[in-house]
């Protein structure tokens, strides 16, 4: 008993201590660091969706439109968007062999906004070697072919003293459109003339690629692109958003994409469609690409 008497008043001191402790305020401290990360400069950018695809589509037809999403996933800011699209190697039709042929010449694209007008990156079209029996070509002509755009086919020439020529009006399943370039003809970008036809000198690089603006249509209802022909005259370019082309930098027709300024983050949105020329034979074309270019300038 004497023990526990000795032992209960350091009891209730401990009991004291605990009591008086928790009635003490909370006390928070903080301290901070600095965070320093430096971003290296890198352009790059991030399409969706990665594929496209268009089924049942007939020769002459239109496929239905389809959007792209263009992201600036880099750390720069975007300047200048332009596009570029696969093609055959070679003249395809009359073939009956759909592995000649390439989806990426079918591509068309158009801002995303009212109005705006669908144009190939670079449909690419090659000199024919026959000629239809009811097109009559000017005496000096070493390539002719056409510029195939669904269901609207405009027959071109080129001849030896570097003239280009093109139809207004198309050849389709109910008309024969301009068949006749033996007589006078309006110029590449006339929009005025009365004549059925237009022509104009192209000029030559370094490399001998001759290129000139020209537009495709009537007077009222005009496709205004860019031609490029190599140096054989085998093969003519009708380009639009394809700034890498001969002339592209010195021609008025071709365009970038957007020039409008992308910030690291920001995207802009594309519609796409294919135009089926006449001519494809049925099944599954072979896969094309669609390349996506973007600039970023160091001072921007």
């Amino acid at each position: 008993m004497k023990a526990l008497n000795k032992l209960l008043p350091i009891l209730l001191i401990i009991g004291s201590m605990v009591i008086m402790s928790s009635g003490l305020a909370t006390v928070t401290k903080t301290d901070t660091i600095t965070i320093s990360v430096n971003v290296a400069e890198l352009t790059m950018v991030d399409i969706n969706p990665t594929s496209l695809s268009w089924a049942g589509i007939p020769p002459g037809g239109v496929g239905e439109d389809k959007a792209i999403q263009i992201e600036n996933i880099g750390s720069t800011n975007i300047t200048k968007i332009w596009f570029n699209n696969s093609f055959e190697p070679e003249y395809p039709y009359g073939s009956g062999n759909i592995s000649k042929y390439n989806a990426g010449n079918f591509v068309v694209i158009k801002r995303n906004q009212n109005g705006a007008q669908y144009f190939f990156p670079n449909r690419v079209e090659y000199n024919e070697s026959a000629t239809e029996i009811y097109l009559s070509l000017p005496s000096n002509t070493i390539a002719h072919g056409r510029f195939r755009n669904s269901s609207y086919e405009y027959f071109w020439a080129i001849t030896s003293n570097d003239y280009f020529y093109i139809g207004k009006t198309p050849h389709t399943k109910e008309q024969t459109g301009t068949v006749d370039f033996t007589g006078t003809c309006d110029g590449l970008t006339s929009t005025t003339g009365t004549n059925d036809c237009r022509a104009g000198p192209i000029t030559r690089d370094a490399d001998g690629w001759g290129y000139a603006d020209v537009y495709i249509g009537g007077n009222t209802n005009y496709a205004p692109y860019a031609i490029a022909i190599s140096p054989d005259n085998s093969t003519v370019y009708f380009y639009h958003w394809n700034m890498d082309l001969p002339g592209a930098s010195v021609l008025s027709n071709p365009e970038y994409f957007t020039t409008s300024t992308l910030y690291p983050g920001g995207w802009i949105v594309a519609n796409v469609s294919v135009f089926v020329s006449y001519g494809t034979p049925t099944g599954n074309l072979p896969q094309g690409i669609l390349t996506v270019i973007a600039q970023s300038d160091a001072n921007a």
